[in-house]
């Protein structure tokens, strides 16, 4: 049978079958060829051709899942709502903020984004095609090509980016002399140099140099990183990842950690590596911060004893977000050979067991403290440093009261002496707990006068040392009170009390013994208790009670910070060897900032009494020239005019205080403003815990932070 021949119909649709599909393969193969493989596979990782010696790195993955829509963050309605947030836009933060014109920049950028859509008729979108998916900008801050290395005039950087196909496809065309053109008359000049585009934005300090691999592309300001870069693509062994530093993927472990125990998605964190001594601001500021020599404030030259930034060589970390939940964990490199004597020796402290350490001192810090925190360190150099850091004045009065005293049955040589004695009686572990200062106004029940007087007027918290002693160790504290009773005339001490710790229906066998002197600000005391375990030290009797009976809360009812579910909820995330811990209220701690600014507003209206004595004469030479000219000095006048109460007295008087309303009007603004930008920051905060863990050469941190979002 013959067979029958094909209808010119179906030949007719098979050659156009063929031949539309040798044109997708041919179109596919010209893409392929010039424009960008659509079969290509993609980078594994983009962390691992970013080259380890940068000093500065950070990266975000699925940064499009942050925001709705760019530039507004997600969680932008909460914190604009939360308690706190309208200090804060009004605090220094808020102000440079404005200042530096960052949110002019932002829409800016918002501005841009939208430009790309509307140009591109909506077939191109920066944050879903170009940065959405995972972002990495690193950097140099000095050039290391110089020996020494040099500062650079401005940073070099580099971008790194998962792209989608349009903008493989976008980038590929650009390499056409056709499409350049088009895009020099929209003023953007884009030439090709090898792999690279090469592009001259208008107006630019200089060119940005753009390379694509897979679906990896880097844009950069200099052609350093970009052929590091290329190197450890093509595995050259002379270059080594960042991705793959030792810092860096414990850091990575630890975020997988916390994320995983607070069930968050980990690739909301923001990772980060910078290198603070290669920028030029920082090793200004470290030369000079903290200050040991700081004559003006007790707190920056106790921090010096702690704190040296001139050693911090590198710091690697991690940003968390949760649902009201904000947390950093990392690492601080250290070089050791900066530390000093005294940071050597608590960066050396005992190894030991969180529960077996710090637990019992929590235990003691009572529900209503605003913060405490405690730090594995050598008790009699801490003492040491704090003495040290004293006026030159204060630590002659106490090592001349020491010199009257005896410890032991023998005189002591001074403050240093008493330390040496002590210190053997002491573990190697330092607590601070602070509450808000509540005026004591216990009254004698025989004269009805307030036991503990307060001369100088402060808004100073409550603030507590607890110190772990030695087994057996109790006896040796227990004369040190014996000696402070027995020459407290010597420390000018008026009076000494014995606050009772209330237990059940009785009182604790040890009481708190309390030293009155006035001249204490705000609490006009010094109290101290020894009792099992623990010696502890305070500007405040009642502040030790609360201390007692947290500890004993299930005799006494009092609740300690233990209690907290805040604290609850951390719990889980500190480590077993943990070094240090420190623990903040946020609830406690507004009344504390509230204290201060009603004191400040207080205070500044009385003149402060060595304002005066320095400003009187000139404003004296003022008053005279100006209302009573016909005196050629103040010599020269009657005495009942320039006694007190006198016509010439009473007007330098006028001026003076007018001149300091002027000038305290100033100076009250702005402390009032870092005072309500403060109670801002404790009012978004519910409470914080910060952990760390120090060896000699490395600081590991841990902080998370319960924020009131709502």
């Amino acid at each position: 049978m013959a067979m029958s021949k094909p209808k010119p119909k179906r030949r007719l649709w098979r050659t156009l079958a063929f031949t539309l599909g040798g044109i997708v393969v041919f179109a596919l193969l010209f893409i392929a060829a010039f424009v960008f493989n659509p079969f290509e596979g993609s980078l594994p990782e983009l962390r691992d051709v970013v080259p380890r010696g940068v000093n500065f790195f950070a990266r975000k993955a699925r940064l499009a899942d942050d925001f709705d829509p760019f530039p507004e963050p997600k969680f932008w309605s909460q914190l604009v709502d939360a308690p706190g947030f309208a200090e804060l836009q009004r605090g220094a933060l808020g102000q440079a903020w404005k200042r530096n014109g960052v949110d002019r920049a932002v829409q800016q950028a918002a501005a841009a984004f939208e430009q790309v859509r509307t140009d591109s008729g909506g077939w191109l979108d920066l944050m879903r095609d170009a940065i959405g998916d995972e972002l990495l900008v690193a950097g140099y801050e000095q050039d290391y090509s110089a020996q020494p290395p040099r500062p650079l005039p401005a940073p070099w950087w580099c971008v790194y980016t998962r792209v989608s196909w349009r903008v493989k496809a976008a980038l590929g065309l650009a390499g056409f002399g056709m499409v350049q053109s088009r895009m020099q008359a929209q003023g953007l000049d884009v030439a090709n140099d090898g792999d690279l585009l090469v592009i001259k934005p208008q107006g630019a300090a200089g060119p940005l140099y753009v390379k694509r691999h897979l679906d990896l592309v880097m844009v950069a300001n200099h052609k350093l990183l970009l052929e590091q870069s290329q190197r450890l693509i093509d595995g050259n062994r002379d270059e080594e990842p960042i991705g793959q530093m030792a810092a860096y993927t414990d850091t990575v472990k630890r975020i997988e950690k916390w994320t995983g125990l607070n069930a968050v998605d980990a690739g909301r964190a923001v990772e980060f590596v910078v290198e603070p001594n290669a920028f030029d601001g920082f090793r200004r500021f470290a030369a000079s911060w903290p200050n040991p020599q700081n004559r003006d404030s007790m707190n920056e030259r106790v921090l010096a004893s702690f704190l040296n930034l001139k050693g911090w060589s590198q710091i690697a970390g991690g940003l968390m977000f949760g649902d009201g939940l904000l947390a950093c964990t990392g690492q601080v490199g250290l070089n050791s050979k900066q530390h000093t004597p005294f940071q050597s020796s608590f960066y050396r402290a005992e190894q030991q067991r969180r529960e077996e350490w710090l637990d019992p001192f929590l235990r003691m810090v009572p529900e209503t403290a605003c913060a405490a925190a405690a730090l594995r360190m050598p008790a009699g150099e801490f003492l040491t440093a704090m003495f040290e850091s004293l006026e030159d004045a204060e630590k002659q009065f106490l090592d001349d009261a020491m010199r009257r005293a005896t410890f032991q049955g023998t005189q002591l040589s001074g403050v240093r002496d008493l330390i040496d004695r002590i210190k053997v009686a002491f573990l190697p572990r330092t607590g601070f707990v602070f509450s808000k200062n509540k005026p004591d106004t216990s009254r004698d029940k025989d004269t009805g006068e307030l036991m503990v007087p307060v001369a100088q007027r402060s808004p100073v918290p409550q603030v507590a040392w607890v110190f772990w002693l030695r087994p057996g160790a109790s006896g040796l504290l227990e004369e040190l009170v014996t000696m402070m009773r027995a020459a407290s005339s010597t420390f000018n001490f008026r009076k000494v009390w014995h606050l009772k710790v209330p237990f059940r229906d009785q009182f604790l066998p040890e009481p708190v013994t309390e030293f009155v002197t006035p001249a204490i600000p705000g609490t006009g005391e010094i109290a101290v208790i020894v009792f099992r375990d623990f010696f502890v030290l305070s500007n405040s009797g009642p502040l030790i009670r609360d201390i007692i009976t947290a500890r004993y809360r299930t005799q006494t009812g009092a609740k300690s910070v233990l209690d907290n579910p805040e604290f609850q909820a951390a719990l889980p995330e500190l480590a077993s060897d943990l070094s240090g811990l420190v623990w903040i209220d946020g609830a406690n701690l507004v009344p504390v900032l509230d204290g201060y600014a009603s004191f400040a507003d207080a205070a500044s209206e009385v003149p402060d009494p060595e304002w005066l004595v320095q400003e009187r004469p000139a404003v004296e030479d003022q008053v005279r020239r100006a209302s009573f000219a016909q005196y050629p000095s103040k010599a020269s006048m009657p005495k009942a005019m320039t006694e007190a109460g006198g016509e010439f007295d009473r007007a330098v008087v006028a001026q003076l205080r007018e001149q300091w309303r002027r000038q305290r009007t100033s100076f009250t603004a702005e402390d009032r403003a870092q005072m309500e930008q403060l109670r801002g920051m404790a009012q978004l905060l519910k409470a914080g815990v910060i952990q760390l863990e120090l060896d000699n050469n490395s600081v590991r941190f841990q902080m998370r932070l319960a924020t009131n979002l709502r």
